[in-house]
């Protein structure tokens, strides 16, 4: 039987996302992962996030959907407090079991 994951170790990013992407988008990454975790969702150990700008009310509003293959998922939230909303990006979040890493896809 295949481990489950977890997300319960160190968290890290790159260099890449620290550079490029803003720290309320970071956290609302992990603070997501832990959601998914505090209402007792299976993971698969690849959390995949596309980062995309809608337009509400005349305001660009940081939008996210994350997404898994093993078992299926795919929801979408907003991120509020974002300075520069973002499109267009996709940020990986991989549980390697003993810890966990924010990347962009090419930094794999």
């Amino acid at each position: 039987m295949e481990d489950k994951a977890t997300f319960s170790g160190n968290k890290y990013t790159t260099r890449g996302i620290a550079d490029r992407i803003e720290p309320a988008i970071q956290m609302a990454l992990w603070r997501a992962i832990e959601a998914r975790k505090a209402r007792g969702d299976e993971m698969d150990h690849l959390q995949v996030f596309v980062l995309s700008v809608e337009m509400v009310d005349g305001e660009p509003l940081q939008k996210v959907i994350n997404r898994q293959e093993q078992p299926e998922h795919r929801e979408s939230f907003y991120v509020e407090g974002v300075k520069e909303p973002i499109s267009g990006v996709t940020i990986w979040v991989l549980d390697s079991g003993s810890y966990c890493t924010m990347l962009f896809p090419d930094e794999y």
